[in-house]
């Protein structure tokens, strides 16, 4: 398995656990009326710490298994599949930040509009990863 593949599976999981969590527990808290600025910033900023520092962690751990002076550098394939993944991720992204800023603002209170916002962020991530992992399992077609 190669180095970003390794890298694609840890942020998947990252992007999964944390702000899955997030959203779950906003949304409860929502449902019980207990939500306030700073519970929601609180969570959002253990989201996003947590994620850095898995992120981080790994990428250590990455370094600390090459050889010394040892340099990873992408190869037309690696790059191929990164401009994929992120050509595709974009649209998600694009898709979906033309709905929060176009549609939301008329009917839907600032709040939701930001969480709205992170979501489409989050699922643009998910993608990217996915599709990263999957041309790298299935072999990367044109």
């Amino acid at each position: 398995m190669s180095e970003r593949e390794q890298f694609s599976w840890v942020w998947l999981g990252a992007l999964t656990v944390f702000y899955g969590g997030y959203f779950v527990a906003i949304s409860v808290l929502e449902a019980s009326g207990e939500v306030g600025l700073f519970t929601r910033l609180g969570l959002l900023t253990a989201a996003a710490a947590a994620s850095g520092l898995v992120i981080g962690f790994s990428m250590l751990v990455a370094r600390s298994r090459r050889e010394p002076g040892e340099l990873v550098t992408p190869d037309e394939r690696d790059r191929a599949i990164q401009r994929r993944a992120r050509s595709i991720a974009y649209g998600v992204l694009l898709v979906g930040m033309i709905f929060v800023g176009c549609v939301m603002p008329f009917e839907a209170t600032p709040w939701e509009i930001v969480q709205s916002t992170i979501f489409v962020i989050v699922i643009a991530e998910i993608v990217s990863c996915v599709v990263v992992i999957t041309s790298y399992r299935r072999g990367w077609r044109v």
